[in-house]
């Protein structure tokens, strides 16, 4: 990719904010490729008196990466690891690069970055050095300053300086910061480093001669004040060859964090705490709205009748897992030599995936928090206070008073074995009262941290949150101090103004604050969790940046662009913005707002992976809705969301489908259809099956001894592929059931959902539910075949009846056919009547994204597993059909990148043999597609787990 220079409204509103609480417009956006471009902008920036931001992952909580005039996101092409040195344990890189990429480059030589801030997926290595973050592993290989050896530096001036132990590249500089030195060299030795996790203001103390006059070190934690980080060299530490995690349980807060310090002895890299609340917000996370979310609170130890208030994560490595665990063994008999220090429960955990499962927890804290246990909101800006370890349970018993005193409410997390505490706590914005008590509480929490010796930010800078407090824990002469080294670096305040030095006020600015809800409307979803308010739903988005991991399923647009616009982060800023009607006075009329949300795909990805279940699918079909009232809908809405009553009125008429298939099949008639009908033209035109399988269920005879089982007739396997209800059908009445199919026209409107229509879907999901009443009873199983259509009748249909019970109650009688088999499989009768011959072989699955997001794949798993099936599945998510998205114009080339993430490659190894699972029409449909220029492999097909059942039901073999 090359440099990118964005000026418009689409893009600007996307930066607004980072994962704190602070909103600013920028004048513009940069995505800088080489140094010289990094130098072009500055000089332009300087030449016109633009202030100028350096932007990495955006996973600042303090409001440091944000500005009013140039942002420069160095995520997007400024990102490689330029060398890595295995002998000298350090590694050269510029500054974007991520920091779990460095990772991964320096792993093969058993060496790792030390640094892992739980945004490790996504946060730059660049920001961290600047922010001077930690993470859980500070313990035991420290701050990101402290793994700074060297910085290449771009001044404001233009100039290029490199820092380093001993002084810098400039001699005129290096004079002047001794001089500094030499002037404050007894405050600094009073006030600066006190202890590890003293991050707030400059670190200048590394400029004293027993730190190395390290001038690298003193520049981390400058927050883009002082100058542009364009390369950086870290020190590398060897990466532990075995781990096990300690978890222990305290009957409360206090407890966990009076015991931290003990934990800090050879052999344990981590001592993470959390209060026992977040537990409970997991589990509010895991609701029935919220998809599979996070896993891992099972695995937490048992607690039997008292509660666990507080836990304590604690890493044991070794060089042996038996000297791992031992290490882990004797933290916990540590324990026990001290009664004060009692433990409810713990436990010792060695399995890796077990291990992941439980950090996943800790690293999603900070978007879990967010939301606290009776579902209401917290907030990020108190959010990094840290004190000395042996004073942190009276620090945080303090807090706590403080925050009873505010009927304020909060769940704390942190790096408990260095006095760390991040906390999200349920300030409201919305009112000017709210606001004042903000305000109140800030000022005191501040003086309560200096009181007990500590610092206002113990990782991730100060930024706009704290910069205004320092005055709390400095002197005069420290505060200084730091005007002068701003000055030696940057004496015209280009660079990030407002932040550390003259700093602006911390309650300036908010994002959530008054004035966010000139263009909300009232929602068609009822929003049960966020209060029926689209603004809160998108306020969910506090920007911890998750949707930017390359690893989950989360955001695939943004997986193949890097283009925060086209990341869930990205898109709830810019919905932000058009509520707020500055950026976007057009409201929901603005064209900028829909292409910002033109590319995601409604996969429901971050309804499960995003940590506080933003639903952008949800959110795009509101705004489609409201933004079609006012312009003209594209040709694609009508011929792709009206396409299950278009085949259903096809079906109505005796072999009208087979005179529409030979049509359409003739070629100039084909791209004229596609050309009307407003979609890509090099896609397979849809051929319908002969008849409905409606018209031939009725035809089929019933086990009528058996229970009864509904099979919906879904458009897709109805009117498209109604081979797959018909092979459904022969596997339902060979488990034993008499299976009924609804007539008449039955849908659940996802068409129509996805592509903004709602008034229409909800017209027909409450004709559906009539039409379904005869079998709606609570109880009575409803097999779903298609993936989308059973997460829409599950979850979108309920809110959109939000007065119906009956929606309700038919939501709960929703499976899949992998659920239902699995279900029967595990009941008392299943071993009796299980009719399928073992395959014993191997398959491949693409899980439907909303399978995958909303209702997991275990049941289609474990019915596999009981055939003999040795299950691999795409990582990727989403196919990248995404039912109409796919077809729209202008999607057809990133559809078939998604696709070549992964999906393709592995089907192109495949043998034809091996059977490639696929439960989604569309699906199935990408597989096709993707693959039909290919002589080798266009015959390669995806099939539903119906055709791979009904292939080993015994009679048909």
């Amino acid at each position: 990719m090359e440099a990118r220079f964005r000026t418009d409204s689409t893009t600007r509103g996307a930066y607004t904010s980072d994962a704190g609480i602070f909103r600013r417009v920028p004048a513009a956006v940069f995505e800088p490729e080489t140094n010289e471009d990094i130098l072009e902008a500055v000089s332009y920036a300087r030449e016109n008196g633009i202030p100028v931001t350096v932007r990495g992952g955006g996973t600042s909580v303090a409001g440091n990466a944000i500005g009013e005039g140039l942002v420069i996101d160095v995520s997007t092409n400024f990102n490689k690891v330029l060398e890595v040195d295995p002998e000298a344990h350090t590694a050269r890189i510029q500054s974007g690069v991520i920091c779990d990429d460095l990772r991964d480059a320096v792993a093969s030589y058993g060496l790792t970055y030390g640094p892992d801030p739980s945004t490790h997926s996504r946060c730059t290595v660049g920001g961290m050095i600047a922010n001077n973050a930690c993470g859980s592993h500070s313990v035991a290989w420290g701050t990101a300053a402290e793994n700074v050896v060297e910085l290449t530096v771009l001044r404001a001036d233009g100039s290029l300086i490199t820092l380093q132990r001993g002084g810098t590249s400039d001699p005129e500089v290096t004079e002047q910061l001794r001089q500094l030195r030499d002037e404050w060299i007894a405050d600094f030795r009073l006030e600066l480093g006190q202890f590890p996790r003293q991050v707030s203001g400059y670190g200048l103390h590394y400029l004293l001669d027993e730190n190395g006059f390290d001038t690298a070190k003193a520049f981390a934690g400058s927050e883009g004040t002082l100058g542009i980080i364009v390369e950086a060299v870290v020190k590398l530490v060897p990466l532990p060859t075995h781990r096990a995690l300690a978890v222990l349980a305290f009957p409360d807060i206090f407890s966990a964090a009076a015991a931290a310090p003990l934990t800090r002895r050879p052999g344990i890299t981590t001592s993470e705490g959390m209060g026992g609340d977040l537990i409970d917000a997991l589990r509010i996370s895991q609701g029935p709205d919220a998809g599979s979310s996070l896993p891992g609170a099972e695995i937490l130890p048992e607690t039997g009748q008292r509660a666990a208030g507080g836990w304590l994560y604690c890493e044991a490595v070794g060089n042996s897992a038996e000297q791992a665990r031992q290490r882990a063994e004797d933290l916990l008999a540590e324990f026990g030599k001290h009664p004060e220090h009692a433990t409810v429960a713990a436990v010792v955990v060695e399995d890796p995936q077990e291990m992941r499962a439980l950090w996943k927890i800790r690293e999603a804290s900070a978007g879990l928090v967010t939301r606290l246990p009776d579902g209401g909101e917290a907030w990020p800006s108190w959010e990094d206070s840290a004190v000395p370890p042996q004073n942190l349970a009276d620090y945080l018993r303090d807090l706590y008073a403080l925050l009873d005193k505010y009927e304020l409410r909060g769940i704390p997390f942190g790096h408990f074995g260095e006095g760390c505490v991040h906390i999200r706590i349920s300030f409201n914005f919305g009112t000017e009262e709210g606001m004042d008590v903000f305000r109140a509480f800030i000022k005191e929490a501040s003086a309560i941290v200096a009181k007990h010796g500590g610092s206002l930010s113990g990782e991730h800078g100060d930024g706009r949150a704290r910069s205004e407090l320092l005055p709390v824990m400095y002197s005069e002469r420290v505060l200084a101090s730091f005007r002068r080294v701003k000055d030696i670096f940057d004496p015209n305040n280009l660079l990030n103004p407002g932040i550390l030095v003259d700093p602006e006020p911390f309650d300036q600015g908010i994002r959530p604050a008054p004035g966010q809800r000139k263009h909300e409307f009232l929602p068609m979803h009822s929003l049960p969790r966020d209060k029926g308010s689209l603004v809160n739903a998108v306020n969910r988005c506090v920007g911890v940046g998750q949707c930017r991991t390359s690893t989950d399923a989360m955001c695939p647009s943004f997986q193949i662009t890097g283009d925060e616009v086209h990341s869930t982060r990205g898109r709830a800023r810019v919905l932000s913005e058009m509520f707020r009607g500055e950026l976007y006075p057009e409201g929901t009329g603005s064209q900028e707002v829909k292409e910002a949300l033109d590319l995601c795909l409604s996969c429901h990805a971050c309804a499960s992976e995003c940590p506080v279940n933003v639903d952008m699918s949800t959110y795009k079909s509101e705004f489609l809705h409201q933004h079609h009232k006012q312009h003209r809908r594209p040709m694609a809405h009508y011929s792709m969301g009206w396409l299950p009553l278009t085949s259903n009125l096809l079906h109505r008429v005796p072999g009208l489908a087979r005179v529409a298939n030979a049509v359409l099949g003739v070629e100039p008639i084909k791209r004229l259809v596609m050309k009307l009908g407003g979609v890509e033209a090099d896609r397979s035109m849809i051929t319908f099956s002969p008849r409905s399988f409606q018209s031939e269920a009725k035809k089929r005879r019933e086990a009528s001894d058996g229970p009864t089982v509904v099979l919906w007739p879904d458009s897709f396997t109805n009117h498209l592929d109604a081979e797959v209800a018909r092979d459904a059908f022969d596997v339902l009445t060979a488990l034993g059931y008499r299976v009924v199919v609804p007539g008449g026209f039955v849908c659940c409107g996802l068409t129509w959902h996805s592509t903004g229509q709602l008034t229409v879907a909800k017209k027909v999901i409450e004709h559906t539910v009539k039409q379904m009443q005869p079998w709606i009873d609570g109880h009575t199983p409803i097999v779903v075949l298609e993936p989308s259509c059973a997460s829409m009748l599950a979850k979108e249909g309920p809110q959109l009846l939000s007065e119906s019970e009956l929606a309700a109650t038919m939501a709960t009688q929703i499976k899949t056919l992998g659920e239902f088999v699995e279900a029967h499989a595990s009941s008392a009768d299943g071993e009796h009547t299980w009719p399928f011959a073992q395959i014993d072989g191997q398959a491949l699955s693409q899980v439907h994204c909303h399978e995958r997001s909303r209702r997991a794949h275990g049941g289609s798993a474990s019915v596999l597993s009981r055939l003999g099936v040795d299950e691999s599945t795409i990582q990727t998510g989403c196919c990248g059909l995404a039912g109409n998205w796919g077809f729209e114009p202008g999607h057809g080339e990133m559809s078939r990148q998604l696709g070549e993430r992964e999906l393709f490659p592995r089907v192109r190894e495949l043998d034809d043999a091996t059977p490639i699972l696929a439960d989604g029409f569309s699906c199935r449909t990408q597989i096709r597609d993707g693959l039909k220029d290919e002589p080798e492999h266009r015959h390669k097909r995806g099939i539903h787990l119906a055709q791979l059942l009904k292939s080993a039901l015994r009679s048909s073999r």
